[in-house]
């Protein structure tokens, strides 16, 4: 069995959220523990050191994607923000407890895939324009894949 198969991941991601919420250890979002499986290793591997066995075509992809994904992200929020504040402005309808607690948590979500997003965009940039440093990177990455089963062995 694989490292990541043996544990699960905990960590709340650092931000704006985490000041609202108190950082609490179920904000961890969906899209976070996607991310850092896919790039190997969830969040024992810091600044998605995955994404250093790129080349830079593919980390200029990843980063501008990311940086799209954040945006879309913030318009949707901003979108449901309007809605909301529509809602309740008008008291005659008042909005039931739970349809405002499902609003607070979709916002919380959201507010940890911008931060996601965004850091993710970050480290691709930051490994796009210090190839020396994701050289680096990729090679402390690749021996600790190994180790731990997430990489396949070349048979010659």
């Amino acid at each position: 069995m694989c490292e990541a198969e043996a544990s699960s991941s905990e960590a709340t991601a650092p931000g704006v959220s985490d000041e609202i919420f108190g950082g609490d250890k179920f904000a961890t979002t969906g899209l976070n523990e996607l991310l850092d499986h896919l790039l190997g290793g969830g969040t024992r591997v810091l600044a998605d050191a995955g994404l250093s066995r790129f080349c830079p075509r593919r980390l200029s992809a990843i980063q501008s994607g990311a940086e799209a994904q954040a945006l879309e992200c913030l318009h949707g929020l901003q979108g449901m923000a309007h809605v909301l504040g529509v809602a309740l402005g008008h008291p005659q309808a008042e909005l039931p407890v739970t349809v405002l607690t499902d609003v607070v948590w979709h916002f919380h979500g959201q507010l940890h895939a911008i931060e996601r997003w965004r850091e993710l965009a970050t480290n691709a940039a930051g490994l796009l324009n210090n190839r020396r440093v994701a050289g680096d990177i990729a090679s402390r990455y690749a021996t600790w894949a190994r180790s731990v089963g997430e990489w396949p062995e070349v048979s010659h």
